[in-house]
């Protein structure tokens, strides 16, 4: 949260913005409560509140006070003030979202992608993207967010096998200036982290990687309840890890890049062609494979949960995983291992939350004066 800190002036200025962010996260709120949060006084609250229901970005909810004499109003953020789309690529589909100011999804539905060429991925971009605001008619579209498997930093694409005419280009400005709308770009592993940690683990732990082995291998990292990208956004691309497991070697046109994505590649298309004893030395190859990237992680994070995405991995297969982690570092340095079987859900809430918290105030007020 940003503190400001300036004349009156200013400070009532931004007022409006506190307040509509506390009744957005807290509501419904009474005024008094939300002068006891914001340590504003309740002259102040009063007419803010007021011009904010004049606006109609805040609403008297319908909460009943059940104490005896003048009973209390509450407020709370008015859901149908704006929608929120949100667009998540997913193996040569999209998911597409939209949501009502407050993250409720209201609507959703999938679209073909064709990758391979810039005109037939931007066609079936912009396709998408109308339904979605044809859907919207009427509302305002306050963001729109774009999942993607790749390296994003300020709208620019990068490291986006699996769509090679993104590569490099700013994705972002050409959807703004197309629909006019602030547009919001984000690693799918990222987001997908995002809405696994604030779905199911937010105030229980502080850390968690998801580490995503299918079509591409990378990972998501939330530190101190945080997402975590790096000073160029390229922290969680594991793809780049050392595994090697004596599994093949690198092809010089080989699509992978690194070695735990190439190995992990190689391991599964020779289990998928084998069976019987090879196909069980394979299977413990893979779990040692694995084992080896995470160990990257623990070593250097220690996050105290980590969720594995990879059909090739079973339950049982974790727990071997898991074993032999303990074998190496000890038990008490080993995190919560959890299988997961589908992240688009949790990609979509995160990349909806992500939109959400961009585009909600996060100023604090300050009475200091400058010195």
């Amino acid at each position: 949260m940003a503190e400001m800190v300036g004349t009156p002036r200013m400070i009532k200025l931004l007022n409006k913005d506190v307040i509509e962010g506390i009744i957005k996260v807290n509501g419904p709120i009474t005024k008094p409560e939300i002068a006891r949060l914001t340590n504003l006084s309740l002259v102040t609250v009063n007419k803010t509140v007021d011009i904010l229901v004049k606006e109609n970005k805040v609403k008297l909810s319908n909460v009943q006070d059940s104490s005896v004499g003048r009973r209390a109003q509450y407020f709370e953020i008015n859901e149908e003030l704006h929608y929120i789309i949100g667009l998540h690529y997913d193996c040569n589909m999209y998911i597409g979202a939209v949501s009502n100011s407050i993250g409720d999804i209201i609507y959703r539905k999938e679209f073909p992608v064709r990758p391979d060429s810039y005109d037939e991925v931007m066609e079936d971009t912009y396709r998408a993207l109308d339904v979605l605001c044809g859907f919207c008619t009427g509302h305002e579209i306050a963001a729109i967010g774009l999942g993607v498997p790749g390296v994003v930093k300020e709208g620019v694409v990068t490291n986006i096998p699996n769509i090679p005419s993104w590569e490099g280009m700013d994705v972002a400005h050409v959807l703004e200036e197309k629909y006019g709308a602030p547009v919001l770009l984000e690693n799918d592993i990222n987001l997908a982290a995002m809405g696994v940690y604030y779905g199911q683990y937010k105030d229980k732990v502080d850390s968690l990687a998801l580490v995503y082995l299918e079509q591409g291998i990378g990972s998501g990292l939330i530190l101190g309840r945080e997402l975590f990208k790096g000073s160029t956004n390229f922290a969680g691309e594991l793809s780049y890890l050392p595994v090697s497991q004596g599994a093949g070697r690198q092809d010089g046109n080989s699509r992978y890049k690194g070695d735990f994505e190439h190995t992990m590649s190689h391991l599964e298309e020779e289990i998928r062609q084998s069976s019987g004893t090879r196909r069980k030395e394979l299977k413990s190859l893979l779990r040692r494979t694995v084992a080896n990237g995470l160990l990257s992680i623990i070593c250097v994070i220690n996050p105290e949960v980590v969720g594995l995405v990879c059909s090739r991995i079973s339950r049982a297969d974790v727990k071997g995983i898991e074993e032999l982690l303990k074998e190496c570092i000890g038990e008490e340095h080993v995190p919560k291992l959890i299988k997961l079987d589908d992240i688009r859900e949790q990609s979509i809430y995160g990349l909806i939350g992500m939109c959400i918290r961009e585009i909600t105030p996060t100023y604090s007020l300050s009475s200091r004066k400058r010195g």
